[in-house]
């Protein structure tokens, strides 16, 4: 009959040798890695996209505290103000479109 005590040697010994098999010689140079290129359609690395949105500082993150009821330390404000512009931003932007501009009341409407 297997009990618990067994199972455990066994898969610890496993795990023991599958990493003693894994271990490259002392004398061997590893080759860097490989960047793969990247997928067609797919959607850029987080935090590296452009820059979009107004900019924002830690004080528009402390007044949003307020708002939401979330409290933040000071380095947590600045890490946020700091990234908002190249992570978040364009996550908004592409949820509820592009920022619209303020037309001119004299301006006609198009037709057809």
């Amino acid at each position: 009959m297997n009990t618990r005590r067994q199972f455990l040697i066994t898969v610890s010994m496993g795990v023991v040798s599958n990493a003693a098999c894994r271990r490259e010689p002392s004398g061997a140079v590893k080759a860097p890695p490989v960047a793969s290129p990247a997928t067609p359609g797919a959607p850029p690395t987080f935090g590296t996209g452009p820059v979009s949105g107004p900019a924002v500082s830690s004080a528009t993150f402390a007044e949003a505290e307020k708002l939401v009821q979330v409290t933040m330390s000071a380095a947590d404000r600045e890490m946020a103000a700091a990234s908002w512009q190249r992570s978040m931003a364009p996550l908004l932007e592409r949820r509820t479109g592009p920022r619209r501009i303020a037309l001119a009341p004299e301006l006609a409407p198009a037709t057809r």
